[in-house]
């Protein structure tokens, strides 16, 4: 699980093995100060991938209530074959004092309740066939959205300054898109700097949809980002796009 335990180091304290190899693992100053104007939401590695019946989330680091968590270790959680959508969430416990130590620890859960608490992260959510597999690899920009035996990773948060951003994965995905479909100008200069920054923060996706679809300036929410982006890709590829405003999602017309 992800955990972040804090040594203390105070007068009569005894001075153990454990405490100093705490200290040598997790150079905890320059972390937070690093990422201190970041949000929440996964900050490298934590990566997710389908090894037999288990859902496994890579070694990693995440930011939840200003608390950077670390994983140091492959988790794995069993999946299972419910036909209805499920949610794989990392829920964060009440911090509590050992004697040596101040420990943040987490869990990670698989289950039914799609309601994103404020002690919980989503990692990621799935609905799955009786009798199916599920996958974790995506063969087009359309694909993040299957809607059955496919992880989905498009409510995912991704730290980044200010607010948090949608998952790598996609926004090079659209970037690459847009680089072998489109020559409009902004759309490369766009695409461009997606594939030369890892984490693209969420106002450059905002003012780029803005401006590139004549939208209303205000935020939008991860799976609107997308589904935009989904739209461009497919009125690029000469699918024919009616843009209603007073939609939060376009309407599709196809030839």
């Amino acid at each position: 699980m992800f955990k972040n335990n804090i040594p203390f180091f105070q007068s009569g304290n005894i001075l153990k093995k454990s405490m100093l190899m705490n200290l040598r693992d997790y150079p905890r100053n320059f972390i937070d100060y690093y990422f201190h104007e970041y949000s929440d939401g996964i900050i490298a590695g934590s990566d997710i991938f389908i090894e037999d019946r288990y859902f496994c989330i890579n070694k990693g680091l995440i930011k939840h209530n200003g608390i950077i968590y670390f994983l140091d270790e492959v988790n794995r959680i069993e999946y299972f074959n419910t036909n209805k959508e499920m949610i794989v969430k990392i829920r964060f416990m009440e911090m509590r004092e050992e004697k040596d130590f101040k420990c943040y620890e987490s869990q990670v859960v698989l289950e039914d309740d799609l309601e994103i608490k404020d002690n919980e992260m989503e990692i990621g959510r799935f609905k799955l066939r009786e009798g199916a597999r599920l996958r974790s690899d995506y063969s087009d920009f359309g694909d993040f959205q299957t809607e059955f035996n496919t992880i989905n990773i498009i409510n995912v948060p991704y730290a980044s300054i200010g607010r948090s951003t949608l998952h790598p994965l996609i926004v090079e995905s659209f970037a690459n898109n847009l680089i072998n479909l489109s020559r409009d100008a902004l759309d490369f200069a766009f695409a461009m700097e997606c594939l030369n920054t890892k984490i693209v923060r969420r106002i450059l996706l905002e003012k780029y949809l803005i401006r590139r679809l004549n939208l209303e300036d205000r935020e939008y929410t991860n799976l609107e980002i997308y589904r935009y982006m989904r739209n461009i890709i497919r009125e690029l590829s000469g699918v024919k796009v009616i843009h209603d405003k007073r939609k939060t999602v376009p309407k599709i017309l196809v030839d």
